[in-house]
């Protein structure tokens, strides 16, 4: 192979490396136990979501919650939960999810990423069983008209 031919193809190889790394960059377990979401959890929610605003493949998005139980901890009937990183989950408008929150690095905000243990509610059966047995419920908490 002359020079020129291996420089291609170590510059083909670099890209197709480089092209690969996100993808690599979030893989998680695929079930995760109940029990491992719960402990590294702020709080744990069900709920369904009202509104999704931007976009995760850009600057991350923002769900506005209407939440129905919680666990750990009291949160409000209404919050807002961010995500934005290369592991951000996707939100869909109506659906209904038990998610699992931390409390981002100066606490003012939620924020979950895919591999927490979020979960659409209609397959979440093992983790509610779980919670029920397991977790410490708190307070749904109704917001100010």
């Amino acid at each position: 192979m002359s020079m020129p031919g291996v420089a291609r193809w170590i510059t083909g190889l670099i890209l197709l490396l480089a092209l690969s790394m996100p993808s690599l960059a979030c893989r998680c377990v695929e079930d995760v136990a109940p029990a491992t979401a719960y402990r590294q959890a702020s709080v744990v929610v069900q709920g369904q979501v009202q509104a999704v605003r931007g976009d995760i493949n850009r600057e991350g998005a923002t769900a506005k919650i209407r939440v129905t139980k919680t666990w750990k901890k009291p949160v409000r009937a209404e919050i807002e939960i961010s995500t934005s990183t290369t592991c951000a989950f996707e939100f869909r408008v109506d659906e209904e999810y038990l998610l699992y929150l931390q409390l981002s690095p100066d606490g003012a905000r939620y924020v979950t990423k895919r591999c927490l243990g979020n979960q659409l509610i209609v397959e979440a059966q093992k983790a509610l069983g779980w919670l029920q047995r397991h977790g410490v419920p708190a307070t749904v908490q109704e917001t100010a008209p």
